[in-house]
């Protein structure tokens, strides 16, 4: 396992100039696409078939922040310059934005709270519970009960999601990924040019 986390983790940390790069076109698509010509028609059906490109790479670009850190802590000696506030930053924005931005529609707390209703009936059928009505009342109380917790923060995620999936904010995440991962290609950083005006 350790072997190949040492093998597999070195590789994202090193490659993350391109996790940055394809990643921050995919975030700007909305941009590229507008640039290529397409027509407004066609223009959300590509952008949601991008979404579902960048949805993997939202997840690498998350990985690749803890393979960061876990390099670092296991070899606390050796030199990471370019792993800097800046790119562990537009990593994480990337991945929520990558990540958010498929899913954003998707009304996650209905399905989480009858999943979690029916484990609940299930335990009480695997505890001895014969009484279909009183399952069925268990079942009603922990669904309402759940999805009423789950609906406040429903609301919050829909909140960020829909606010980093807005154009002006995902291409502007997605222009300044696009340089930073152009900028450690040649072992820079945004962090240390704005050091040096700072």
């Amino acid at each position: 396992m350790y072997v190949v986390l040492d093998l597999v983790l070195p590789i994202l940390v090193d490659w993350k100039s391109i996790t940055l790069i394809v990643g921050g076109v995919l975030a700007a698509s909305w941009l590229v696409v507008r640039m290529a010509g397409v027509s407004s028609d066609d223009i959300s059906g590509i952008i949601n078939k991008l979404a579902i490109i960048g949805f993997p790479v939202g997840i690498i670009a998350i990985i690749t922040i803890g393979a960061g850190f876990y390099l670092i802590s296991k070899s606390p000696d050796q030199s990471y310059s370019t792993f800097d506030v800046i790119t562990i930053g537009c990593l994480a924005i990337l991945g929520f934005v990558l990540i958010l931005r498929p899913i954003k529609d998707f009304k996650f707390g209905a399905v989480l709270s009858l999943a979690i209703g029916l484990i609940g009936s299930g335990l009480l059928v695997f505890f001895g519970a014969e009484s279909i009505k009183f399952m069925s009342v268990v079942f009603i109380i922990i669904f309402f009960i759940i999805y009423g917790a789950i609906r406040m923060f429903e609301d919050l995620y829909l909140l960020i999601a829909d606010f980093l999936s807005s154009p002006f904010i995902s291409v502007t995440i997605g222009v300044l990924c696009i340089l930073q991962g152009t900028l450690l290609i040649f072992n820079i950083s945004l962090g240390g040019i704005l050091t040096l005006f700072g």
